[in-house]
C-alpha cells in the first residue's frame, strides 16, 4: 500500500513539524503502509528535519519516506483531470486549511474540491485536523462533501467532533465507523519531552525570561501596545522571540526589537525538538499570538498574555483545559 500525506510539511510552521511524527507513526501502525509520500513545500529541507529526529518515529518507518516537492501547474492539472488517481492507494489530508472561512473561495475550492474530489471519492482516504466556522453555504457545502466521502475522520477538537456526527447524522452515516475524536496529534510528543526533562531533572541555563511570538493576523497597534506594557511590568526577564511559522513571522522581528531592543529570536529550525520544547519548559512567561506558541505554553503549565484569537485557538486551548 502506497499512504500519500498531503499539505503543508516543510514550509517551517512549527505545529505541523511537530504533528508529523505522532502521524506517521499512527499512519504506520494503523494501515502499515509499504511507501509512505510526504508532499512537501520543501523537501530536502523536511526530509533533513524528520531524520534529525528520527527517534521519535517506529523504527522502519524512516526507510518507507519518499518526499515530494509541491505539484507545479502542470502536475495540478493533472490532478484535477484524475490522471494521477492510481498512485496512491491512501490519501492522508489536513483540513484546517481548506475549509476555515478565513481562506479564500478560491483557495479552499482549487485544492480541495477539484483537485481531490475523485481521490476523495473514490479511496480510501483521513482527514485529521477539524472543522472551522461554516457561516457561508460554500464551507458548508465542502464540509459536507469532505465527511460524506472520506473513509476515515480523526477530529482534534470537541467542536469539531460534534459537527462531524451531526452532518454524518444527516447523511444516514455510522458515526462511529467514520469519526473519532483525537484530541491532539502532537501531545504524545509533549508528554514524552516532559517525562524526559523532569526525569533528568534538567536545569535551564539561560537567565530567566519570556517566550514572545507575533503573526501576520494580529493587531498590530492593539498587540504591541499589549507587548510594550507587558515589557515594562517585566523588566527583569528576558524577551526571546520565536517565528512559529517561519516564513510569516519572522519578519516582524525587526519591529519587535523597536519595543523591545533586549529582545533576541530562537530560530527552531536549527535546533533540535529537545532544545526547542526546553525553551518552552523553562519560560516565566509567554506572550504571543499562534495557536501552537499558546498551546505548548498552556501544556506546560505557562502563564501567558493572547494577543490573537480565532475559533480554531478558542477551541483547541478549551480542549487542552477539558483533557
Amino acid at each position: 500500500m502506497h499512504l500519500l500525506i498531503k499539505w503543508y510539511y516543510g514550509y517551517k510552521n512549527l505545529w505541523d513539524e511537530l504533528i508529523i511524527f505522532s502521524l506517521l507513526n499512527r499512519a504506520d501502525e494503523r494501515i502499515s503502509p509499504d511507501k509512505i509520500s510526504i508532499e512537501c513545500w520543501d523537501e530536502k529541507w523536511m526530509e533533513n528535519w524528520i531524520l534529525k529526529h528520527r527517534d521519535f518515529l517506529i523504527p522502519g518507518i524512516v526507510k518507507k519516506l519518499i518526499f515530494l516537492p509541491r505539484p507545479n501547474w502542470k502536475e495540478k492539472i493533472k490532478i484535477c483531470l484524475w490522471m494521477r488517481r492510481n498512485l496512491y492507494d491512501f490519501i492522508i489530508l489536513g483540513w484546517w486549511e481548506v475549509v476555515d472561512e478565513s481562506r479564500s473561495f478560491l483557495y479552499r475550492w482549487r485544492n480541495l474540491f477539484f483537485q481531490y474530489k475523485w481521490s476523495i471519492k473514490h479511496e480510501l482516504t483521513a482527514i485529521d485536523g477539524g472543522l472551522g466556522t461554516n457561516e457561508k453555504w460554500l464551507t458548508s457545502f465542502l464540509q459536507n462533501f469532505l465527511v460524506k466521502n472520506a473513509n476515515i475522520i480523526i477530529l482534534r477538537d470537541q467542536n469539531s467532533f460534534e459537527l462531524t456526527k451531526k452532518i454524518l447524522e444527516q447523511n444516514g452515516q455510522n458515526r462511529e465507523e467514520k469519526a473519532e475524536y483525537d484530541w491532539d496529534l502532537t501531545l504524545s510528543l509533549l508528554e514524552e519531552t516532559k517525562e524526559i526533562f523532569a526525569e533528568e531533572k534538567i536545569k535551564s541555563k539561560r537567565d530567566p525570561y519570556y517566550l514572545v511570538n507575533y503573526s501576520p493576523l494580529c493587531d498590530k497597534e492593539k498587540s504591541f501596545k499589549l507587548i510594550r506594557k507587558f515589557a515594562d511590568s517585566h523588566k527583569d526577564l528576558q524577551p526571546i522571540y520565536i517565528a512559529c511559522n517561519k516564513s510569516e513571522d519572522e519578519k516582524f522581528f525587526k519591529d519587535i526589537q523597536e519595543i523591545l531592543p533586549n529582545c533576541e529570536i530562537f530560530d527552531w529550525t536549527q535546533a533540535n525538538i529537545a532544545e526547542t520544547l526546553k525553551l518552552f519548559y523553562f519560560a516565566k512567561w509567554g506572550i504571543g499570538a499562534r495557536l501552537h506558541f499558546l498551546y505548548i505554553l498552556k501544556f506546560f503549565g505557562k502563564e501567558f498574555i493572547q494577543i490573537h484569537d480565532s475559533h480554531k485557538i478558542q477551541v483547541n486551548l478549551s480542549d487542552l483545559d477539558k483533557n
